[in-house]
């Protein structure tokens, strides 16, 4: 799991903790044990663990007034964390990837209730439109991977702490 450290990565451990999973380990990763934005680290801890199951929660993060005032870091390091994700996810022939996305992708102008067929229907906020668009992006990747490759990618967006909305391929 990437993203380990995080809010959700912690959550995701505690759950997994609760009860014995004889025939799995569970990693939990966090940006010491590699920097995700460099294909070359991300590929090194794909080669250390061979996972046959990601769940991908890095992201790069900061804040409203961090994602206005740096919105070109925002979105160039979280395209280089998910594309490196994919490919390694791709080239190691992980099974099943599935990707956290926010609820920041979904339009800023749209209509009550909202759901995942909505998540491309118009621009985000401005106020954090390049963390959103990157984490859009996640969809279509799974989409085209899939496509092509015939990968076993979809995503998560945790629109509350209730429950999450599921996109992309469906898991048999």
């Amino acid at each position: 799991m990437t993203g380990g450290s995080g809010l959700v990565g912690q959550a995701v451990k505690a759950v997994s903790q609760q009860e014995p999973h004889p025939n799995e380990e569970f990693i939990f990763l966090s940006s010491k044990d590699a920097d995700l934005r460099d294909y070359n680290q991300t590929k090194a801890v794909f080669q250390k663990y061979k996972p046959t199951h990601v769940i991908h929660l890095a992201a790069y993060v900061g804040g409203l007034y961090k994602n206005m005032s740096y919105p070109v870091q925002f979105w160039h390091y979280n395209i280089a964390i998910n594309e490196n994700i994919m490919k390694c996810s791709y080239e190691f022939k992980v099974q099943k990837l599935i990707s956290c996305l926010s609820t920041c992708i979904f339009p800023d102008n749209t209509a009550y209730p909202i759901d995942e067929t909505m998540i491309h229907n118009g621009p985000p906020h401005y106020s954090n439109e390049a963390y959103a668009y990157a984490k859009r992006m996640i969809d279509v990747q799974n989409r085209i991977y899939h496509k092509q490759y015939g990968c076993m990618f979809t995503s998560a967006i945790p629109t509350n702490v209730y429950g999450v909305s599921l996109i992309g391929v469906q898991f048999d």
